[in-house]
Parts: structure tokens; C-alpha cells; sequence
């Protein structure tokens, strides 16, 4: 739709680069492949999705092995047979799946997202092409990345105190400290600028109104306001196409 129905997309040739399933590692590697084999790109509309999100290659056989697990709590659907007669129940994948997200913090997600999307601007900007990004399924909060300062913990957003630094666990001096590390970490990143973003705290997620087949995935309702959403944040963008 955005293609087709927003003047200065429509002359352009639409390249569309995206994975079913795709982590934010591979989305940022696909761009990045994408800006390396094209030497006129003119406009990049780049979409961060759910985190953690893992694609596992589980064996090499004549069949597909691989499963893409993420924080949606998504679950193996079949079991996993190999040649030399080992076989992996669903059972067992989806009881692996749940141990494996206990030892994970979405932190280090949140932060592999600013480092990706600051070297996708240094490289857009090298090339001279205009690069927006779309919150997809980002798990933050309204305002999470503005960096409060001389207030107390209960004053951080719901997502930082409760998911993040879990204050109800720790003490003031940790809390404080812990709160600094995070915003330090995005700050060498490069930091986050809302300019850059469609719907930086506004996920589509959040947006969606109906479901597709697979009573999942938005519907045609959620993809039509999806589109009012990226033609009016282009139209309106100081960053003119």
C-alpha cells in the first residue's frame, strides 16, 4: 500500500527484503546486504520485531530442522526426526525453549536494536539514503529511553521498573545504579532519536484492530491503519522524500 499509494514511493522500485520470523539480527543483516548490493537506494523503511527472537538450526537433514522461537511465547509445532534416528519432541523443544528465555534479559535485546539502528544511519548517511524505522513488536513503554534524572525509582516508566530492573527485588543504591548502566549502554550505542522513528513508543502491536487466518497476525483493518500511519508520518516528516 505504502508502495503504491504515496507519490514519491510510487516511481521508486520496491525491493522488499523481509524474513518470516526474522530476528532483529537478521533484519539488520539483510539491510545491510541489501545496501551493499544496490548503489541507489533511496529510501530505507527498516522494522524491528519481538525480542529475544532466536532462529535455531537444530540438525542438516533432506528436511527442515530449523524453529524460530520468540517472547510471544510461540511454540514447536512438530517434532524434530534426524537420519541417524534421534528424534526431538515437541515436548522437549518447547520445555528447552522456556529454560533458555529464563537465562535471557531483554536489555541486551534493547541494546542490540540501538546499535543496529545507529549503524544503519551512519551507513544510510554515507550513501545519502533516507532511513526510517518501524516499531513492529518492541516490548519498551512510553518514554522508556529518555533518561530521567534526580527523581525516584517509582517515577520510571512500568516497563524499566518492573521488566528491566526489577526494583521490587533491590535496593535504592542498585536501582540507581543499574538504571544509569542501561542508559549509559544506549548512550554509547548512539542513543535513540524519535525522529527517526514511525512509531518509536507506539508499536504496531499495539495498533492492531483485527487478525488475519491465522487469528494472529494483523488483518486488513490493522494494515490499512498501518498505512495512514507511515503516509502521514512521511507527508508530515521534516525529512522530506
Amino acid at each position: 500500500m505504502c508502495h503504491h499509494e504515496i507519490s514519491k514511493l510510487k516511481k521508486l522500485e520496491l525491493i522488499n527484503a523481509g524474513i518470516g520470523g526474522a530476528s532483529n539480527t537478521e533484519i539488520f543483516e539483510a539491510t545491510v546486504k541489501e545496501i551493499g548490493n544496490h548503489n541507489d537506494i533511496d529510501t530505507i523503511i527498516c522494522q524491528w520485531t519481538a525480542m529475544p527472537r532466536y532462529k535455531f538450526s537444530l540438525g542438516l537433514e533432506p528436511w527442515p530442522t530449523s524453529e524460530t522461537i520468540n517472547s510471544r511465547a510461540s511454540r514447536s509445532k512438530f517434532d524434530v526426526n534426524f537420519s541417524n534416528g534421534t528424534r526431538w519432541s515437541r515436548e522437549y523443544l518447547n520445555d528447552l525453549f522456556d529454560r533458555f528465555f529464563i537465562l535471557h534479559h531483554l536489555h541486551g535485546e534493547i541494546l542490540k536494536v540501538v546499535k543496529y539502528s545507529n549503524i544503519l544511519k551512519k551507513l544510510s548517511k554515507k550513501f545519502n539514503i533516507k532511513l526510517y524505522f518501524v516499531n513492529g513488536l518492541c516490548p519498551w513503554d512510553q518514554h522508556y529511553f529518555v533518561r530521567l534524572n534526580s527523581v525516584l525509582p517509582e517515577d520510571y516508566t512500568a516497563f524499566t521498573k518492573k521488566t528491566i530492573l526489577e526494583i521490587e527485588s533491590r535496593n535504592d543504591d542498585d536501582i540507581f545504579k543499574l538504571y544509569k548502566t542501561i542508559h549509559d549502554d544506549y548512550d554509547r550505542a548512539g542513543g535513540i532519536d524519535p525522529t527517526d522513528w514511525i512509531n518509536l513508543y507506539d508499536s504496531m502491536e499495539k495498533n492492531r484492530i483485527d487478525t488475519n487466518y491465522d487469528n494472529s497476525h494483523p488483518g486488513t483493518q490493522s494494515n490499512q491503519l498501518y498505512f495512514q500511519l507511515v503516509k502521514k508520518f512521511l507527508e508530515s516528516n521534516t525529512h522530506t522524500l
